[in-house]
């Protein structure tokens, strides 16, 4: 699953059936890690977010997002250390460039994929190299996360990689 197809989605308490809220944005830790899902503010000048850790989600499918109780819904002012949110904030990953060890930008980051039903990690990345490079060539997809460095300002891929 991307990344992008699961903002959007609208979330249901599991046990009411209520639709809580819609998925606004993806927190991703410094270990690849899928952390907290950041929810739609509820107010017009909301100072806190809604977020709901990665460990109370019963499912993630196409359609929607299932929690297991309202209750688990958290607010936070800011984003945890370590982590990063995905369309969001001064910290986000989207349009983040790709470098390689040696210097060399690969593209920057469209759109990130994880495996819902498989856990929290994140498998992969979806690069761009402009709107005339994805309509010839299509997007490029970088498979290795265990070899690249989540930075500050960069995803650095070791030369291994």
């Amino acid at each position: 699953m991307k990344v992008l197809e699961l903002i959007g989605l609208p979330v249901y308490d599991i046990r009411t059936g209520k639709k809580v809220s819609k998925v606004r944005d993806v927190w991703i830790t410094d270990k690849w890690l899928v952390s907290h899902l950041e929810l739609e503010h509820t107010g017009l000048y909301a100072r806190k977010m809604p977020i709901i850790p990665w460990e109370h989600i019963s499912a993630c499918g196409e359609d929607a997002v299932m929690i297991k109780s309202q209750a688990v819904i958290m607010e936070t002012e800011h984003v945890h250390e370590g982590t990063k949110t995905f369309l969001y904030g001064p910290r986000r990953l989207k349009e983040m460039p790709v470098v390689t060890e040696e210097g060399n930008q690969l593209g920057l980051i469209a759109d990130v994929y994880f495996q819902p039903n498989m856990g929290n990690t994140v498998t992969g990345l979806e690069i761009t190299d402009g709107i005339l490079a994805d309509l010839l060539e299509g997007r490029q997809q970088l498979d290795w996360t265990s070899q690249m460095h989540l930075g500050e300002d960069a995803i650095i891929i070791e030369s291994s990689a």
